[in-house]
């Protein structure tokens, strides 16, 4: 590992070994020019051209080689006067209704803690409670609008 400071020959790994002589050619293959890919592809893009006779060729062995046949084309059949083309489903698109929120009034602590709870035409009771609570508590409270889920409904029994 380099340790910053300059190291004699001698005492530094492998500096007595010719980095050379360690490939097979002699070459570093690391150190040669970029091979341009189009001159070394050239001589084998030459081909024979193609012979344009249409009748049936003979291979080498003698035997003849039937000539492609050529694919048939579908025709499509045209649907009748008194039909008309299906018209695409239309997929209705589920409207997500937003849940159903209540504004009621509370009345939080310092740690932003619930208190009370009161209904929003109850704004009066809200403010009784807040000047209740300053009054016997010391701390900092306050009164916020919130929004909340209806109240389940107990089943009675």
């Amino acid at each position: 590992m380099w340790s910053g400071r300059l190291v004699p020959r001698e005492h530094r790994p492998f500096a007595h070994r010719n980095v050379l002589a360690t490939f097979p050619t002699g070459r570093n293959p690391l150190a040669t020019r970029t091979l341009n890919r189009r001159t070394l592809r050239a001589p084998n893009d030459v081909t024979e051209p193609l012979n344009t006779d249409t009748d049936d060729e003979v291979s080498d062995d003698g035997e003849d080689i039937p000539a492609p046949k050529p694919k048939k084309t579908r025709i499509r059949k045209e649907p009748a006067g008194d039909m008309k083309p299906a018209k695409a489903r239309v997929r209705k698109k589920s409207v997500k209704v937003p849940p159903v929120m209540f504004a009621r009034w509370a009345v939080f602590d310092n740690g932003a803690k619930r208190v009370a709870v009161f209904e929003y035409c109850d704004r009066a009771g809200a403010d009784a409670k807040l000047a209740e609570v300053r009054a016997k508590k010391p701390g900092t409270y306050y009164l916020a609008l919130v929004k909340d889920p209806p109240a389940t409904p107990v089943a009675s029994v």
